[in-house]
């Protein structure tokens, strides 16, 4: 049995070859896979979920992804000068065709949206590869009849679990027992927190919020809808602001404003000076000196804030990944989802596109074990009815954004509707919450939305809360 598995990891020849069929290979897709992950930093986090150096059919390509990996291990920057150093250190330039080689990768026109697509493909090639591989090699041993057939009947189902296996990836199956172990060493430390005053979550920065909600809680995934100009951009700063000053790491994805502008807002959310003349340099000494505070202050807030106006739901995971890996990211803000897309697919439709851009979001959430924020935009509706109030209908484009959340918290803002009502009242509405009750969060904001306070701390009206 030793001996035979000994000669399965040999790369001997299949006779298929031979008989004038070509195994299965996607050699354009191995190409574009290196050229991505080459030219595109964040395309090795996606590539390296899904495949490995062994799995290209042209073994010039898995050397050189092998070497890519091997400087990613090491913390190294991957670029076409770094992985023709490691190449020569390994010994294998030349076994690859050379700089040349390299040089006709690195200046195909690739894209990273459609990256996973293309390494799932390479991965199906290998798996198609190895299947008949263990197919023939079992078939040989037994028109040989040398073995024992029960011997080869084993030795075969065990090499087909293991291919299964690897197609269809980790798997999260787990005895009843294994996670009631969890269960109760969380609630536990639930337990534990709560005697020293503790919430279980990351706070919300809203006192009310925080009561009904614990903080936010690991992989969840929690949309943020309203009209527009209602707010959202204001509360997603609050919420990361508050849980970065507890020292919880942020990543923040903003896809509508630029980073310096964030900084500003958070800037002026921190200090009384008056917005417009911030904006226009008419800043007195004691405007500039608090403002100086202000830095000071934020400083070493552990926020990461990445403004690409134009990224994918998979650029952020794997932005997220790495962030997650540095100990960088513990919450995960993304402004705002009908901004995201999948480049390149102008066909593709619109709806089916937000519904896979929300899935992503619960994947996030998920794999990274952190609360997720999501940004999302509401349909006219809500304008057309006489009471301005949410509801879950009116989430825009897809209905499995609210299939895929476990919370979904409206923004209302009566005074923007009708200009009679009390000025800087708002509510959180929360219509969906998978694990706790739905109901009404007042709380209060200054004119410019730059700060978002307590309704009121000490005083707070049942009716507002109805469950």
């Amino acid at each position: 049995m030793k001996q035979m598995e000994k000669k399965m990891k040999q790369n001997f020849p299949l006779s298929i070859e031979n008989e004038g069929r070509i195994l299965p290979q996607a050699r354009d897709l191995e190409e574009a896979v290196i050229a991505a992950v080459l030219l595109e930093k964040h395309s090795l986090n996606i590539a390296k979920e899904i495949i490995t150096d062994e799995m290209f059919y042209d073994r010039p390509n898995g050397i050189i992804y092998k070497a890519i990996c091997r400087l990613d291990v090491e913390n190294k920057p991957v670029d076409l000068l770094t992985v023709i150093e490691q190449l020569k250190k390994e010994g294998n330039l030349q076994h690859i065709g050379g700089v040349l080689y390299l040089a006709r990768l690195t200046s195909k026109v690739v894209s990273s949206a459609h990256l996973e697509h293309h390494c799932k493909i390479v991965k199906q090639m290998y798996l198609c590869r190895k299947f008949i591989e263990i197919s023939q090699y079992d078939t040989g041993v037994a028109f040989s009849a040398t073995e024992d057939i029960d011997d080869v009947l084993y030795s075969h189902s065990k090499k087909l679990e293991a291919l299964q296996e690897l197609a269809i990836g980790k798997g999260d199956i787990k005895a009843l027992c294994e996670i009631l172990n969890e269960a109760v060493i969380q609630m536990y430390q639930r337990k534990e927190k709560a005697q020293k005053g503790i919430q279980p979550g990351i706070t919300t920065g809203l006192a009310d919020l925080n009561r009904i909600t614990g903080g936010w809680q690991k992989s969840d995934l929690i949309i943020l809808a309203a009209r527009p100009s209602m707010g959202k951009t204001a509360l997603a700063l609050h919420f990361a602001k508050r849980a970065a000053k507890d020292g919880t790491p942020v990543a923040l994805f903003s896809l509508e404003m630029s980073d310096v502008s964030l900084a500003n807002r958070l800037l002026l959310s921190e200090t009384d000076v008056n917005p417009d003349n911030f904006k226009l340099g008419k800043l007195s000494q004691q405007d500039t000196i608090t403002i100086e505070k202000a830095v000071g202050k934020l400083y070493n807030y552990p926020l990461y804030v990445d403004s690409n106006a134009s990224v994918t739901m998979n650029y952020i995971h794997s932005r997220c990944r790495l962030l997650k890996k540095r100990g960088k990211c513990d919450l995960v803000i993304i402004d705002y989802l009908q901004l995201a897309g999948e480049k390149g697919d102008k066909n593709r439709n619109r709806e089916n596109e937000v519904s896979q851009m929300s899935r992503e979001a619960k994947s996030i959430a998920k794999d990274l074990d952190v609360p997720v924020i999501l940004l999302s935009q509401l349909n006219r509706d809500v304008d057309k009815r006489t009471k301005k109030i949410p509801v879950l209908a009116d989430l825009r484009e897809s209905g499995a954004i609210e299939q895929d959340a476990d919370m979904v918290i409206f923004i209302h803002r009566p005074e923007y509707y009708d200009l009679r009502t009390e000025k800087g009242y708002g509510e959180l509405i929360i219509s969906k919450y998978r694990n706790g009750y739905t109901g009404r969060i007042p709380f209060k904001y200054n004119e410019s939305l730059t700060k978002i306070y307590d309704f009121d701390a000490k005083k707070q009206s049942p009716n507002n809360f109805p469950f």
